[in-house]
């Protein structure tokens, strides 16, 4: 009896240990995207009728992260429009031949990436609305313009990767700007509004 308490005490003083580190805050510090594990998408509404989306492959988000405090924690982020992607080559007409991603990458009308190679994000205010939840305010540089742009994100959790011996975080951002804020032409198929939806872990440096 006495050895089944003492073992069933361990097991209490285990899970306790267990919640504690569970619980417990992510160091602060800088924490930097994890490529494989991160996309960057946006869509815009095409013809009134669908959420056409693309996403970004090469980029670099990084997080000066205090959970304790977040309204000292700040982002930075660039994105190289050249890196662009579709799925219009999967699904394109039997023929057809439109390289639609460089179509969208360096036309003037659209991200015009040889003039303008990077998109530039940094923030200004960030505040906590929820246990896990707040709004992002920063300056978005976009075709040459920088104007504010607000999103609203989610911290999903942290854990440490005992594989890399190194700390992780997770945030999803999302929000929409409207394109031609930013001087973009707006006419033809695609609506004004652009939804953006950011999903990262970041790896502590």
């Amino acid at each position: 009896m006495h050895r089944t308490l003492s073992a069933l005490a361990v097991l209490m003083l285990a899970g306790s240990s267990s919640a504690v580190a569970q619980s417990a805050q992510a160091p602060a510090g800088v924490y930097v995207s994890d490529k494989t594990h991160t996309s960057i998408t946006w869509k815009g509404l095409h013809n009134g009728l669908s959420w056409y989306s693309a996403r970004f492959t090469n980029f670099e988000i990084a997080v000066d992260f205090n959970e304790g405090d977040v309204a000292k924690s700040k982002v930075t982020a660039t994105i190289d429009p050249m890196s662009i992607e579709t799925d219009y080559a999967r699904t394109r007409p039997a023929g057809n031949s439109t390289d639609f991603n460089s179509e969208l990458a360096t036309g003037e009308r659209f991200l015009n990436g040889a003039k303008f190679p990077q998109i530039a994000f940094v923030s200004t205010v960030i505040s906590k609305a929820g246990d896990k939840s707040g709004k992002m305010t920063g300056n978005l540089t976009f075709l040459g313009v920088t104007k504010p742009v607000t999103l609203d994100i989610t911290y999903v959790g942290h854990r440490n990767d005992s594989r890399l011996q190194k700390h992780k975080i997770g945030f999803q951002a999302v929000g929409s700007f409207n394109r031609s804020d930013f001087g973009m032409p707006v006419g033809g198929s695609v609506g004004d509004e652009i939804k953006l939806e950011i999903h990262s872990e970041l790896l502590q440096r």
